[in-house]
Parts: C-alpha cells; structure tokens; sequence
C-alpha cells in the first residue's frame, strides 16, 4: 500500500487506511466525523489499553530469553565437561575431590484459573520482595501454571492481572529457605 505512517491507500478496497495508532484522539474523531460509510483503521492495542504501532518488545523479549537459557545451557555443559576431557590417562575416571557448596535458592509456583477451574494463559505474575522492593515478573504457560526458579527467600506481594478478570493481590506471601544442597 502506498501512503506514509499515517494513511496509506489499498489498492484492493480503493479505500484509505488510517494508521489510528499514530494519530491523537481528536484527529481519529476528525477523521470519524468526516467520513461516511466504511472506514479502514489500523491499530494495535495493549492489555492496559495503550495504542501500539511497532512490533511488541515482549515478543521479542522472550525469544531473546529463550536463546540466552539455551547457550547457558551449552556453555555449562562445556565448562563442566573440558576440565575432565584435559585429564590425562586414568586419571580421567577418577572423579574430582572438590566439594561445592551452592547457595541455596528457592522456587516459586502459581497456577491461576478461572472460576469454572481453566486454567488462565498469559497471566501477569509480579512478585515484590517486601524487604528489598525487587520485582520479579512473568507471565502464565498456556495451562496457567507458572514456576520461577532461583527467587530468594523472604517476603513478597504477589499482584495477578489478566485482562477481562479482577486483579488478585496477596501481601505477606512468604518463600521460605530451601535446604542447602551440597555437591560432590
């Protein structure tokens, strides 16, 4: 379609299109107003009702999550395994005489549903440490289930949105200290 960022003509239709997104309120009334019939629009809305032109950050967020999850995956595996593979001789099979002690995280879980029991996809989840007032968001798996690992322990205000239901807040939700693991 030609046009510029604001309206382009669909050769198709022979109708403008309107770029609503970029334009303010009263220009889209101006342009309402004048117009009888059809009119094309265009626009892209957020959750929280914000108008959006450009491709969602979120989206692109999480791919950009995914691979840094993939490649610290295949950098432990390298560290982990080039240390034993530099041994030499028999040595090798002898495991190492080195004690590790990790700190101990915990993991926190939610599954939200809605009151016919579904489960409800694509819930914002924030959690606020209550101490430290560190926020830590994710959002639900299709199955409205989330799980977040490596939160530290304390005390959290848990908020839950989704779009179309009341917003759930819960204050004093406590993550306790897990055991501490030690490895050999």
């Amino acid at each position: 379609m030609a046009g510029d960022g604001l309206v382009r003509y669909c050769p198709e239709c022979k109708l403008s299109v309107y770029n609503f997104s970029e334009m303010t309120e009263a220009e889209i009334k101006r342009i309402a107003a004048r117009r009888e019939g059809r009119l094309c629009a265009r626009f892209y809305q957020r959750t929280d009702g914000t108008l959006i032109t450009r491709n969602c950050p979120v989206g692109f967020r999480r791919a950009i999550v995914r691979i840094s999850r993939l490649a610290t995956a295949a950098l432990t595996a390298v560290m982990t395994v080039s240390p034993i593979l530099a041994r030499p001789g028999p040595e090798r099979l002898t495991p190492a005489l080195l004690l590790q002690i990790k700190e101990a995280r915990a993991a926190f879980s939610v599954e939200v549903i809605d009151q016919t029991g579904a489960g409800i996809a694509e819930a914002q989840i924030t959690l606020l440490n209550e101490a430290t007032q560190k926020k830590l968001e994710a959002r639900t798996d299709a199955s409205g289930r989330l799980r977040m690992v490596d939160v530290a322990a304390g005390s959290y205000l848990v908020t839950i949105e989704s779009p179309g239901f009341a917003n759930s807040v819960t204050p004093h939700v406590a993550v306790p200290h897990p055991t501490p693991t030690r490895s050999r």
